[in-house]
């Protein structure tokens, strides 16, 4: 009796813990899965999504700062004017230029040996010291060019400084070399740029901070032992999404360069407080899968005892009987099999009762009885067996549906990944054409192809961005973006690029249009007739900005620039460059065209030829037109549907 009530509790504790022990596996696993993909896609996402916002505002800043340096070295080229030849008219040039750029703190005249003719500051003038330069940085590289950039130097150990040379014209001519004063760098990284957590610093070619924002790194010292300015001074053109701040903390960084000084910007933000979001998230997945395992615990529980209860009952009711206890009765209330047999138990008990007093005479006959019974027992073990496998195959088949899942969670990323590179560089339906056209990205690979090109920037906006706060600045230049944008979307030219106030538009490439030249033009007066009614705004405003375009049409080589984690589709001939320069030329709400591309649209517009233009870079004297307006009842160009569009993707690709 001892022994069988042994096995019992050993039956007890062996199914109850296997089946505690199965569900709280199945959920615990479950669980710990989804949340571990959970947390490694947001974490990708948010790190993703952080290094693109600080690299914008580190590309945004780094093209401020270059444009601001070129507007000081054309404000400097200036006073190299040659009607300017008598030392007073030099000085009062100088005087002049203190005057109005606060940036330059000194001005030198040099003359074609090196000798200081005239030296003038804002409380000191020197005339025909005759102080040698010969030997001076500032003389030894403007002889071999016009303009030359002095590394910076720095007073004080805090107040970074750089001198400007500018050549004047003629054989052995006069150098004038202006020495600036960097603090102004420090508007380009205000807190409105940064953020609240980011900060931001400039540095030169020896790893020195030039400027910085109110949480960067102080003026002067150097950085060059961080890994990510050591990486971006070897110019390897690897992207480091994370380095160290001075203090030797962790940072999510991003930078970018200025070739022409060869400084860098650094944005930067950082990693504990960039990565808040991850830990909360793996708080959330502990608690959760902390509150499954108890849940499965209590269920696994009920569940297991829900099912020995009765077996135990079974057992014990087997046993008594055994003992010849045909009184006793087995209570099961499990509405089941195992209560159909216990039913069957007890009928049996009450017979064998009854015929108790006749045992010797009916022996055969219980013996039947009893192997019957003894069968549905078996077969109630065996109902109990198949429940077990079952649930065994559900696990099993739990798994291949886990599997299942990963496998189309990878497979929706690589789409994701694929449609992410496409849109760095392509227009929005451009990019969704070649993401559904199963293999059409051979459209972005290198070719030849004749391409109209729109050169369009601002006229005033150097002076504007001097006088004006960054906020507006930005509201301007966001309004600007969103009126070219979306007139550029409906004529579906490729947005090439920004760069501040400019922005270069591509048509016939990388989708090819018959009529691509008519529809540049005709983007181009209804962008002027836009922007007509926005400057109208800014001017309500105290702004004074014009609009002028230009526009060229000729081969160029495109497709792909750029690395892995860094794509940009781009062309590359003299077409982009004599667009450039037709803006360049443009007045404010002014539209300059090749003579090619007015002889291609004449029919459709009102124009009128313009002088030959001497354009830098061209030794020949270039033909251009202006564009006056479109000429009403002319035909207008329409836009192609998206069944067009994929014939041609099609054909392309093939």
């Amino acid at each position: 009796m001892i022994r069988v009530k042994r096995e019992d509790r050993s039956l007890r504790r062996g199914l109850f813990a296997k089946y505690v022990a199965a569900l709280v596996g199945l959920v615990v696993f479950v669980l710990a899965v989804n949340g571990a993909i959970e947390i490694w896609i947001n974490y990708h996402a948010t790190r993703t999504t952080l290094t693109d916002s600080l690299g914008e505002r580190a590309e945004a800043a780094a093209g401020r700062i270059e444009q601001s340096i070129a507007e000081l070295e054309r404000q400097i080229s200036w006073v190299t004017r040659a009607s300017a030849v008598k030392i007073e008219d030099h000085r009062n040039d100088y005087a002049q230029l203190l005057n109005q750029v606060p940036a330059v703190e000194q001005l030198m005249l040099l003359d074609g040996y090196g000798r200081e003719k005239l030296r003038l500051s804002r409380t000191s003038v020197a005339v025909g010291s005759n102080a040698d330069f010969s030997r001076d940085v500032r003389y030894t590289e403007t002889r071999g060019k016009s303009v030359a950039y002095a590394p910076a130097t720095f007073r004080n150990a805090a107040r970074p400084a750089m001198s400007i040379s500018v050549s004047h014209s003629g054989f052995n001519a006069d150098i004038t070399v202006a020495d600036i004063d960097l603090h102004f760098l420090t508007e380009f990284l205000g807190d409105a740029q940064t953020g609240r957590s980011s900060f931001a610093y400039v540095i030169d070619p020896q790893g020195r901070v030039l400027a910085r924002s109110s949480r960067g790194p102080e003026t002067g010292k150097s950085l060059a032992d961080l890994p990510q300015v050591a990486a971006a001074l070897k110019k390897d053109n690897a992207r480091t999404d994370f380095g160290t701040d001075a203090e030797g903390g962790s940072v999510l960084t991003a930078a970018r360069a200025m070739p022409k000084l060869g400084w860098h910007v650094f944005f930067e933000q950082p990693a504990a407080h960039a990565l808040v979001p991850i830990r909360d998230q793996l708080t959330r997945a502990a608690l959760l899968i902390a509150l499954g395992l108890v849940v499965a615990i209590l269920a696994g529980s009920m569940l297991a005892r829900r099912m020995l209860v009765p077996i135990t009952a079974l057992r014990r009711g087997a046993d008594q009987l055994g003992e010849g206890d045909f009184g006793h009765r087995i209570e099961v209330k499990t509405g089941d099999e195992l209560e159909e047999l216990a039913g069957q138990f007890n009928r049996m008990a009450g017979q064998l009762q009854e015929t108790y007093a006749g045992l010797e005479t009916k022996v055969q006959e219980r013996t039947r009885d009893l192997a019957q019974s003894m069968n549905e027992l078996s077969l109630a073990h065996s109902t109990v067996q198949q429940q077990a496998e079952k649930l065994r195959d559900q696990t099993e088949q739990l798994k291949d549906w886990n599997k299942s899942l990963e496998d189309r969670v990878e497979k929706q990323l690589a789409e994701i990944e694929r449609i992410r590179k496409l849109e760095r560089f392509l227009a929005p339906q451009v990019a969704q054409l070649i993401a559904s056209s199963d293999g059409h990205d051979s459209i972005l690979d290198s070719h030849r192809r004749e391409v109209t090109v729109v050169f369009c920037d601002l006229r005033g906006f150097t002076a504007f961005t001097e006088s004006t706060e960054p906020e507006e600045a930005m509201n301007v230049l966001r309004e600007y973006h969103a009126a070219l944008g979306e007139l550029t979307f409906k004529y579906e030219g490729t947005l090439d690029r920004y760069a501040g106030d400019g922005v270069m538009i591509l048509f016939n490439a990388p989708i090819q249009f018959a009529d691509h030249t008519r529809r540049a033009v005709q983007m181009a007066v209804e962008m002027r007739d836009a922007m007509d009614a926005l400057t109208t705004r800014w001017r309500n405003r105290g702004h004074s900005l014009g609009f002028g375009v230009g526009i060229a049409l000729g081969y160029a080589t495109i497709g792909q620039i750029g690395f892995e984690h860094r794509l940009e589709y781009s062309a590359i001939g003299s077409v982009t460059n004599l667009a450039s320069r037709l803006c360049d030329e443009a007045k404010a709400n002014q539209i300059v065209v090749s003579r090619r591309v007015y002889g291609i649209v004449e029919p459709w517009v009102e124009g009128r030829p313009i002088d030959d233009l001497q354009l830098k870079g061209f030794n020949h004297p270039v033909l251009a037109a202006e564009i006056l307006s479109w000429r009403e009842g002319a035909e207008v160009a329409p836009p192609r549907t998206s069944a067009e569009t994929a014939v041609v993707a099609a054909k392309e690709a093939s």
